[in-house]
């Protein structure tokens, strides 16, 4: 599995995610109040994953933020540093105002298939 690829152990469900960063809530003035971002870092990325067998609500998710050196953008840096936290799904969402997740059962091609009912 890619570090920066989504994988569990079936992938039952793949898909993809797009979000839009909040104008007043930053992901990386958060993390560094929590002392993993350091400064002169920027967040090249995350990685949200969870993993629960028991049909409880799930409190909070493991996050990894992956960070460059911010001194000069590189479209494809040679490293980036990671760090690991636990995030409440609500508190993880208040860090960006538009958030999209679509996920489509294995091996099912929806190209072209009409949606009854709202699509969004």
């Amino acid at each position: 599995m890619s570090t920066f690829v989504a994988g569990v152990q079936y992938d039952d469900f793949k898909g993809s995610v797009a979000a839009d960063e909040a104008d007043n809530n930053d992901l990386l003035d958060y993390l560094r109040q929590l002392g993993l971002a350091r400064e002169g870092e920027r967040l090249a990325g995350i990685r949200i994953s969870s993993s629960s067998i028991w049909p409880e609500d799930v409190e909070d998710v493991a996050m990894v933020g992956y960070f460059y050196e911010a001194s000069r953008f590189e479209e494809r840096p040679l490293q980036v540093r990671a760090a690991e936290c636990r995030i409440s799904p609500s508190k993880l969402l208040s860090f960006y105002k538009r958030f999209d997740l679509v996920m489509v059962r294995r091996d099912m091609d929806l190209a072209g298939t009409k949606v009854l009912g709202p699509a969004y």
